[in-house]
């Protein structure tokens, strides 16, 4: 990592490409006007001007004529915004939920959101019930699962065919154990 006085040049060591990343200086420079402004960070990357969420670190288009109206749709539709709103829960915060015992009693316990456990459980499922991988694209499925959790973020199915062979060999695995 290279350091200046107004840049910063960021190493990605996976695919062995630069990014340059400009903060923006406040002196000299027009004011920003717009509200979105309070909840966006102004900043140059590989000499493109981008806008980057306070709250979920998405970058979006942002130039002289790229206007804020983008902006602001996504602070309405930002998940992790909307989180921290509406009483702060975070991916590590407990929440409660019901759930019974053999005999049928019925009781309240506490979880945390995993992605990793709810990603290796949709894969369990598509596995079991021989569900098509292209169900996770269907707008249906992805209303649904973002009603049961918004904070899921869910796969392309491409995404999921490069998993799902080590689920399998492991659903595989035990059921053949268990005969």
């Amino acid at each position: 990592m290279d350091e200046d006085a107004d840049h910063v040049i960021l190493s990605d060591d996976e695919d062995g490409q630069e990014e340059e990343v400009e903060e923006v200086n406040e002196a000299g420079k027009r004011k920003l006007t717009s509200k979105v402004w309070l909840e966006m960070k102004k900043m140059r990357i590989n000499r493109q001007w981008k806008a980057k969420c306070n709250y979920c670190h998405k970058e979006l288009a942002s130039g002289p004529r790229a206007g804020t109206k983008h902006l602001a749709s996504h602070l309405k539709i930002c998940t992790l915004k909307m989180l921290k709103m509406k009483g702060g829960k975070t991916l590590s915060q407990p929440s409660l939920r019901m759930n019974a015992n053999e005999d049928g009693n019925v009781f309240l316990e506490s979880y945390t959101f995993d992605q990793e456990v709810a990603r290796r459980e949709l894969g369990n499922m598509l596995v079991l019930h021989e569900y098509p991988l292209s169900i996770v694209d269907h707008a249906g499925f992805r209303k649904f699962v973002h009603a049961l959790q918004p904070l899921f973020k869910l796969h392309t199915r491409n995404t999921i065919r490069y998993t799902l062979p080590w689920v399998y060999l492991i659903y595989f695995c035990l059921s053949c154990s268990m005969q």
